[in-house]
């Protein structure tokens, strides 16, 4: 282990915490009418919008389901581990599939994306490099840029994964607005955890018997 004092270390955390304050203050001078087709895109979608990913892409994504499927629109990740090997059959013609990736040169997001496109959907890149093969096979793209120099290390995905997540709640925040999807219907299918009782309209029971 190498020796890192604690004036040091703070100040380490300190630096990583700017870096990606200051890639969503880049990213939001960025936001344009992408944002606005992505968010038509996926609110218009009359079934299920799907989300792809691998790696910290996948983590973004489901979370971008998850919070997409609480605004209103019925979402679900489809990982290329089990969409590659049948279950993209789930995926129907007229459908939104939204493919992440940094780079866009991930073979199985990219294969993902031209089973969608054979399958009739429209497809949208949440991607960095707009030159990127994934960008060609996409029929629409997001940019979203983060300085390479912040990832940690400057390899592993952190301000970058940091600008997607936020890039998929500006998404998120225009298709609840289009949707007008209210937090009376929220409630009815969300009655677990805090949210759960601070919202649901009938009694919560407790499970297993506990408190």
């Amino acid at each position: 282990m190498n020796p890192l004092d604690q004036t040091s270390a703070l100040a380490l955390a300190r630096t990583t915490l700017q870096q990606e304050i200051d890639a969503l203050h880049e990213l939001a001078g960025e936001v344009g009418a992408a944002y606005w087709e992505a968010a038509r895109l996926i609110a218009g979608c009359p079934g299920i919008v799907w989300v792809t990913g691998v790696g910290t892409s996948a983590a973004v994504g489901q979370r971008f389901a998850h919070i997409l499927t609480d605004c209103g629109a019925r979402s679900m990740f489809l990982s290329p581990d089990i969409g590659r090997h049948g279950h993209s059959g789930a995926m129907t013609s007229g459908e939104v599939l939204v493919a992440i990736s940094r780079g866009g040169e991930s073979a199985e997001v990219n294969e993902m994306v031209e089973i969608a496109n054979r399958r009739g959907l429209t497809t949208l890149g949440f991607l960095h490099e707009e030159q990127s093969c994934l960008a060609r096979l996409c029929q629409h793209i997001l940019p979203i840029h983060s300085p390479a120099e912040y990832e940690l290390g400057g390899y592993c995905a952190t301000a970058s994964t940091v600008a997607c997540s936020a890039a998929c709640d500006a998404i998120s925040a225009i298709v609840l607005a289009l949707k007008g999807y209210s937090p009376e219907e929220f409630a009815g299918t969300h009655p677990g955890g805090a949210v759960g009782r601070a919202h649901y309209p009938g009694p919560i029971h407790s499970e297993g018997g506990g408190q």
